[in-house]
């Protein structure tokens, strides 16, 4: 017995070790990209609230990135800007470094490839990657296709269709109402305001191309009822509708299911990550817009008498 003895003494902490973080999710309808590379270590001697807030713990010192498609059609490396400001929080946001690829013209990514995103530190000399296919554009055929249309909300139904994209695997939509408020007492003194309604939310794009979705007509008429300020001494103009619609292949869905908030009695939740090498997210997403949709003068009406919003005051 005392010739041999145990050390029961545990370091918690690794040696250090640097893990690149990728952030991006790709848009084949923007001109521009943008990826957030950082890093994620422990510090024996720091706590991790402490170390959030230097900038030098959280970015690599540079980074060599690359984008290219599978087939090598395409590949360019990203260039690190710092001119897009950081919210603040509870990490560092003197800076904010992010790599940005211009993808414009005949430099469009193409949802019909699979893009393939490489990086390495050349300092330590750590590399990931990661690769992703692209959400190709809806086309939206209703409520209405483009901003020349009108909306109506005198159906008993509101119709949401589209036919999804290419790689889309779930749609978010959002539908935003523009309106004017100001005082009865003075006319003059407008706010423009807008009014957003998530109409669907994670709605599946899997196995159908054509997605068609009825909402009650009451469910948008109480939306407006709950979220204008019904007040006598107000009055409300009904400019526009607006709706836009974000879709997403399999990779985000995954992510933000698996991230969602756990509800029952385990809190514990999954890793989910799809960078080989490190741990983030290189996804695809698609969002478009349709603005400044007119209301149709029958709309305006039904609204002004509806017992739902008529405590609204909208003028014709």
């Amino acid at each position: 017995m005392l010739l041999f003895s145990c050390k029961n003494d545990l370091d918690i902490n690794a040696n250090w070790k640097e893990t690149i973080v990728v952030y991006g999710m790709l848009n084949a309808n923007d001109s521009v990209q943008y990826i957030r590379i950082a890093k994620a270590f422990l510090n024996e001697n720091t706590g991790a609230l402490q170390v959030a807030k230097i900038s030098d713990s959280l970015y690599l010192d540079s980074a060599v990135v690359t984008l290219r498609s599978s087939d090598n059609s395409f590949s360019d490396n990203l260039t690190r800007v710092w001119n897009i400001p950081k919210d603040s929080g509870l990490f560092a946001n003197d800076i904010n470094p992010l790599y940005r690829l211009s993808t414009s013209g005949a430099r469009a990514l193409d949802p019909g490839k699979r893009y393939i995103l490489e990086v390495m530190s050349p300092k330590s000399g750590n590399s990931v990657r990661a690769e992703t296919n692209l959400v190709g554009m809806a086309n939206i055929l209703s409520p209405f296709r483009d901003s020349t249309s009108n909306f109506a909300v005198t159906p008993e139904y509101l119709t949401i269709s589209l036919k999804a994209g290419q790689n889309s695997f779930a749609y978010d939509i959002k539908l935003d109402i523009t309106y004017d408020e100001f005082p009865v007492s003075d006319t003059s003194n407008k706010t423009t305001k807008v009014a957003t309604w998530n109409v669907l939310t994670n709605a599946s794009a899997l196995g159908s191309s054509n997605m068609l979705y009825k909402i009650p007509r009451l469910a948008l008429l109480q939306f407006l009822r709950n979220t204008i300020t019904a007040d006598l001494g107000l009055y409300h103009r009904m400019k526009y509708a607006g709706m836009r619609v974000y879709g997403g292949n399999q990779l985000l869905s995954d992510y933000i299911s698996v991230n969602e908030p756990s509800i029952g009695i385990v809190q514990k939740q999954a890793e989910f990550s799809n960078i080989q090498g490190g741990i983030g997210l290189f996804a695809s997403r698609c969002i478009q817009r349709i603005d400044k949709v007119k209301f149709d003068a029958g709309s305006i009406l039904f609204m002004r008498n509806n017992s739902e919003t008529k405590p609204l005051n909208i003028l014709p």
